[in-house]
């Protein structure tokens, strides 16, 4: 998916709170403001994907900061919120439509607020406005490799039921994570820090930190799994952005659409949940 005129100014608040969460108030925040800015205005173009503009934003904050991991309080203060969340939840069955429902809750929900009105949200029942789960369980029955391409942190406790669903179902499962820290995006550092390597069993990288899944920075190791995988589900608008320039039919979409220009690629309003197949 291509930037559209609304997503400079989404960039630009990235800008400020990566710089915010990167350095104490002060010179050395504003200098990382300043050139997060100068990168923004640079590489902004309608012709570009918003999330590899956000890597280049991201990558001089770090490097002027000195800060590898910017956002790792928001990621923790995220999978503690999540971890609480789920403790409490009752799955409403092992089926798979309830659990694709539990995975896509994770990405919908805001772990800023209140964890009593997070928790409130739970129990709001999820509709997707577009659903093609019944087509993509079709689909699994002849898969031999399925990957499965995480997002924000806090959403792995609300993958961790669907992949292990569908991991049962074919010869290999990898939960993919990013392999360096990039905004609030899940790591492996991040799951070894929460234990949870072990529970998804079969974890691998991207080999890179840009959010969402630029195949032209991956490393040749997932490069080679991705090209061999016959189903890859992809959670968040992040992979969405990167994938849909693909137009790859293995490729199954995961979301909640947050946002216009995403809202409006689907033909969906803002805030719909949607479960699809990319459009070819």
């Amino acid at each position: 998916m291509r930037a559209q005129e609304e997503c400079y100014e989404c960039l630009k608040r990235l800008v400020e709170t990566a710089a915010q969460l990167a350095a104490p108030e002060g010179e050395l925040r504003e200098k990382a403001r300043a050139e997060g800015k100068a990168v923004l205005q640079a590489e902004f173009s309608l012709d570009k994907v918003p999330t590899t503009i956000a890597t280049l934003t991201q990558r001089v904050i770090k490097e002027v900061t000195g800060n590898p991991d910017p956002f790792r309080p928001v990621k923790e203060q995220e999978m503690a919120m999540a971890q609480e969340l789920f403790s409490r939840l009752r799955l409403e069955s092992n089926q798979p439509a309830s659990l694709f429902r539990l995975a896509v809750l994770g990405n919908s929900l805001d772990f800023f607020r209140d964890l009593e009105v997070v928790r409130a949200e739970l129990e709001r029942p999820v509709h997707f406005v577009i659903d093609e789960t019944e087509v993509f369980l079709e689909r699994l029955k002849k898969a031999r490799l399925l990957l499965y391409l995480a997002d924000n942190a806090g959403e792995a406790y609300f993958d961790l039921p669907l992949f292990r669903y569908l991991a049962a179902r074919v010869e290999e499962a990898y939960y993919v994570v990013k392999e360096k820290p990039i905004q609030n995006d899940l790591t492996l550092a991040d799951l070894e820090r929460k234990s949870l390597v072990e529970a998804f069993e079969r974890v691998v990288t991207t080999g890179t930190d840009s959010p969402g899944l630029d195949l032209e920075a991956v490393s040749g190791d997932f490069l080679e799994l991705f090209h061999r995988a016959d189903l890859i589900l992809a959670k968040g608008m992040g992979n969405y952005e990167t994938l849909s320039e693909r137009a790859d039919p293995r490729v199954f979409h995961l979301l909640k659409a947050k946002c216009g220009p995403v809202a409006r690629s689907w033909g969906v309003e803002v805030g719909s949940s949607i479960a699809a197949f990319g459009r070819v």
